[in-house]
């Protein structure tokens, strides 16, 4: 089942100073509203990709930039009179089947992002996010942080973004090396196209 992004909200659930999940309620095209749950290791999944656009889209030339401004202002000033409503009792009887477990950039064309997504109920959803819609949905998810007073989640999910962990060694104290392979899935090796080795003394 696919899910084209019209508007959205978030917010977060939290027990204490734990974080549980960001809720994203997502206004469709055809004014449906769906809720789901991203526990942070699909959070940090989904802003992955969707920071790996935001480079790309601040890497354009000046001249391409201002251009694409126009556009970007018309479709943000619809997404903002859409926003669907969250409601507390919402998040606090937030329904398990729509926690997402795990995801992929399935689809990373030039106006649309779709992720597909494993939800707790054995379900497959595919989430499509418009060219212009990915800094809101950045912004928007940021600002549940925030308000949230989470900013040590923020830290240490951001640090995450900008690199791909694939291999680390220890020396160990006998002389020999302990060697560690990280397995990532492919979607997230086709983001990255630089390699580099950090040593450490």
């Amino acid at each position: 089942m696919a899910l084209t992004v019209k508007a959205l909200n978030t917010g977060v659930i939290r027990h204490n100073d734990k974080f549980i999940a960001l809720a994203l309620k997502v206004k469709s095209l055809r004014n449906k509203e769906t809720l789901l749950f991203f526990p942070v290791l699909a959070l940090r999944d989904l802003l992955i990709g969707l920071e790996q656009r935001l480079y790309l889209q601040h890497s354009l030339a000046e001249q391409e930039e201002e251009k694409r401004q126009k556009t970007k202002i018309s479709h943000v000033r619809k997404m903002h009179e859409n926003i669907p409503a969250i409601a507390r009792e919402e998040l606090e009887n937030a329904d398990i089947n729509q926690r997402v477990e795990s995801l992929a950039l399935s689809d990373n064309s030039e106006d649309v992002l779709t992720f597909s997504l494993n939800l707790h109920n054995g379900s497959q959803l595919d989430l499509q996010i418009g060219e212009w819609q990915v800094e809101v949905l950045v912004m928007a998810i940021i600002h549940a942080i925030n308000n949230a007073e989470m900013r040590e989640l923020a830290l240490r999910i951001s640090s995450m973004l900008d690199f791909l962990p694939l291999y680390d060694a220890d020396c160990l104290e006998n002389g020999n090396l302990e060697f560690y392979t990280y397995n990532q899935p492919d979607w997230k090796h086709i983001l990255y196209n630089h390699y580099l080795a950090l040593v450490y003394r």
